[in-house]
C-alpha cells in the first residue's frame, strides 16, 4: 500500500570512551581530521568567508538537560551561527528548514485524534500523526536556530512545538489496538514528538518558567508514552524483521531512553518459540484498553535489549515466520554480506536477488526505508557513547554492516526520494575514516565515501534534505571541508535497574 506520494510502506554498543557530563564532547576519542580522499558536503570557504571558530567547542559544551537524538540545542546554536556567517552547507540548510517551518506555521491546525486507529489503506490518517511528526520537529528545530538572532519568532515556534508535543498527552489520546498500520505508523512517526520535546528541554515553560525537561508537562508526556504508546513499537521490534521491526526498534529505544525511570513502561510479554521467533505471551497481551494485562520493563534494560535486537536481526539470528517473510520461504531474514536486505527486496523481486533492477520501485523504497530507521538507531547509540551499530559486521558471515547496506543502495543507483540517511552516513564514516584501525573496514568506508554522498543527492535533486522520515539531515549532519569532525555530544545510556 502507499504511505504517501513519495514512500512505499508494506503491509506493512564497542564504546567510544568514558561517558561525560551532558552537553560535553567525549574526550577519550581522538579527533579525526577529514581524510584528504574523503568527499565532503561543500567546498571549504575562502579565508575571507571563514568564521574565526568553526568548531565552537564553547557552544557545544554549554550546560543542557537535553539528551540528544539526531541533534541537540547546542549543536543547532552552532549551526545557526555558521549559517549567519555565510558558511555552506549551513546557510542553505538553515534557510530551507526555516522556510519549511514558516510555511507550516500558517496552516490550519491539525485535528487531534481521541484514538489512533489506522485501517488498512488509510495510512495517512490521522494527519496529526504523519504530518504532525514533521511539524513538531520543524518548529523545535526552528526555535533553536532563531533563539539568538530572532527571539520573538523563536518563541512563537517554541510555543507551537510545545503545544503540539502536549496535545495528545493532555487529551490522553488512546490507541485502538495492534492493527498492522496502527503499529507501523506509531513506530515510524511518534519518535519525532520525543525529538521535539528533547529540543525544548531547556526552554522555560511560560506558565512556570521551569525548563520543559523538568516540568510537570514533561512528566505527563512520559507517562502517556509509557502507559499508552510504547507497547506498539515494542511489539513491532520483536515480532517483525523487516522495516517494521527497524522502526519499532528505533522508537522503542528512543522512548525508553527519554522516559528513563520517570514512569513505568507497559508492554506485552514476548517469548521465543521453538523455532526462535518471538511470540506474544497470551497471558500478558497488554490489551489496548489499559495496563492490567501488561508487564513493565525497566527503561535501561529495554534500551539495551533493543540495541541487541538490532544485531540479532541484521546478523540473521532473529526469525519471523509470517506469510511472505524470507524465513518462512526457505531463505534467511538478515542484512546480507553484500548489503542487501532480503525482506525488503522480496517486496518486488525474490529474497535472494543480488541487485535492484528498478531504481524507483518497491524494493528500492522499502530498502531505503529500513535503512532510514537503522541509521537513526546507530546515531542514537553513538550519542550514548557506542559507535558499534555503525561499525558492526559479523566476523563469521560478513552480515550486518550498515555501511555495506548504504553502498548497496548507491551501487544500484536507487532513486533517493529522501536522503537524510546518506547525510548521517557521510558524517559518521568521514569521521571514522580518520580513526579506524581495522584495514578491511577502512577500505569499505573509503569506497563508500568515494561515491560523494551529498553529491549523489544533489544529482538526484534531493538536497538539501528537508522534512521526511529523517528530517533536515543536511542541516544536522552536513559539514564543510575545513572542519575537523568530532563525535557528537554524548550522554550515558540509561542504566538497567539492579
Amino acid at each position: 500500500m502507499r504511505m504517501n506520494r513519495r514512500c512505499w510502506v508494506g503491509c506493512i554498543g564497542a564504546v567510544l570512551g568514558a561517558v561525560i557530563l551532558v552537553g560535553c564532547l567525549p574526550q577519550p576519542v581522538p579527533e579525526a581530521p577529514t581524510p584528504p580522499s574523503a568527499p565532503t558536503a561543500q567546498r571549504a570557504p575562502a579565508a575571507a568567508e571563514m568564521p574565526t571558530d568553526l568548531a565552537m567547542l564553547d557552544v557545544l559544551s554549554r550546560p543542557t538537560v537535553a539528551r540528544g537524538y539526531l541533534t541537540t540545542p547546542n549543536e543547532l546554536t552552532r549551526i545557526a551561527r555558521l549559517a549567519r556567517a555565510g558558511v555552506e552547507p549551513y546557510k542553505t540548510a538553515v534557510a530551507a528548514a526555516l522556510d519549511y517551518a514558516a510555511k507550516i506555521h500558517n496552516k490550519e491546525s491539525l485535528s487531534v485524534p481521541d484514538t489512533i486507529d489506522i485501517e488498512s489503506g488509510n495510512s495517512d490518517d490521522p494527519a496529526y500523526l504523519h504530518l504532525g511528526a514533521k511539524y513538531v520537529y520543524a518548529w523545535a528545530v526552528a526555535y533553536n536556530l532563531l533563539k539568538e538572532s530572532e527571539s520573538d519568532r523563536a518563541q512563537q515556534y517554541a510555543q507551537a512545538a510545545y503545544n503540539m508535543v502536549m496535545e495528545m498527552p493532555r487529551r490522553n489520546t488512546q490507541v485502538s489496538g495492534y492493527q498492522q498500520n496502527t503499529r507501523l505508523n506509531i513506530s515510524i512517526h511518534i519518535q519525532n514528538w520525543v525529538y521535539a520535546a528533547d529540543l525544548l528541554s531547556d526552554w522555560p515553560v511560560p506558565a512556570s518558567g521551569t525548563p520543559f525537561a523538568r516540568s510537570d508537562d514533561a512528566q505527563k508526556l512520559k507517562a502517556w508514552l509509557g502507559a499508552v504508546i510504547i507497547r506498539y513499537p515494542y511489539n513491532a521490534a520483536h515480532i517483525r524483521v523487516n522495516n517494521w521491526g527497524a522502526w519499532g526498534r528505533l522508537t522503542t529505544a528512543v522512548i525508553a531512553d527519554y522516559v528513563g525511570d520517570g514512569t513505568p513502561l507497559y508492554v506485552q510479554q514476548v517469548v521465543k518459540d521453538a523455532r526462535g521467533a518471538y511470540q506474544v505471551d497470551p497471558d500478558r497481551p497488554c490489551d489496548a484498553d489499559g495496563v492490567k494485562t501488561c508487564v513493565t520493563v525497566d527503561a535501561g534494560a529495554m534500551y539495551a535489549d533493543t540495541i541487541q535486537l538490532h544485531f540479532d536481526v541484521v546478523d540473521g539470528k532473529m526469525y519471523e515466520f509470517s506469510a511472505g517473510s524470507c524465513d518462512s520461504s526457505g531463505s534467511k531474514s538478515m542484512l546480507r554480506a553484500d548489503g542487501g536486505i532480503p525482506d525488503e527486496l522480496r517486496r518486488q523481486f525474490s529474497c535472494d536477488v543480488t541487485d535492484i533492477a528498478d531504481p524507483d520501485g518497491p524494493a528500492a523504497h522499502y530498502s531505503l526505508f529500513a535503512n532510514d530507521a537503522m541509521v537513526s538507531l546507530a546515531e542514537l547509540a553513538w550519542r550514548r557513547g557506542d559507535p558499534s551499530l555503525y561499525t558492526h559486521i559479523d566476523a563469521a558471515t560478513g552480515r550486518g554492516a550498515l555501511y555495506r547496506s548504504a553502498k548497496f543502495l548507491l551501487d544500484n543507483n536507487i532513486k533517493f526520494t529522501r536522503g537524510s540517511m546518506l547525510e548521517l552516513v557521510n558524517r559518521f564514516y568521514t569521521y571514522q575514516s580518520g580513526v579506524e584501525q581495522d584495514a578491511a573496514r577502512l577500505k569499505d568506508y573509503r569506497e563508500l565515501l568515494s561515491m560523494d554522498l551529498p553529491g549523489f543527492l544533489k544529482r538526484q535533486d534531493d538536497w538539501p534534505e528537508d522534512a521526511g522520515w529523517i528530517s533536515f539531515g543536511t542541516l544536522t549532519h552536513g559539514f564543510v571541508a575545513a572542519e575537523t569532525l568530532r563525535p557528537p555530544p554524548t550522554v550515558a545510556p540509561r542504566k538497567a535497574a539492579g
